[in-house]
């Protein structure tokens, strides 16, 4: 029987839950900040994180945001594991629900 070698998978995911919005290391790396803006395009149905000051941002706690207000806000329902990718130019995560 021969061997099969895992290697972790480095693809940009970000978890949603009924309280808190999950990123990977990968894009908190990317993103560089301690604090994060919230933003919700209704059409396309695609929340923006950007980075944000201290005194008008929400905590990002490692990879973890408390986001149970904006959710609730938007009426997001949807939950689990969705892609995500990173603009460079904007300095943003744009995840599509």
């Amino acid at each position: 029987m021969p061997f099969e070698v895992y290697y972790p998978r480095s693809e940009n995911f970000v978890s949603v839950s009924k309280n808190h919005i999950t990123l990977n290391r990968n894009l908190v790396s990317k993103l560089n900040a301690d604090h994060v803006e919230l933003a919700y395009d209704r059409e396309k149905k695609v929340i923006r994180i950007t980075a944000a000051s201290p005194d008008s941002g929400l905590v990002l706690n490692k990879t973890r945001i408390g986001a149970k207000g904006f959710l609730q806000y938007f009426g997001i329902e949807s939950k689990g594991k969705f892609p995500a990718t990173f603009s460079e130019a904007e300095k943003s995560i744009y995840i599509q629900l």
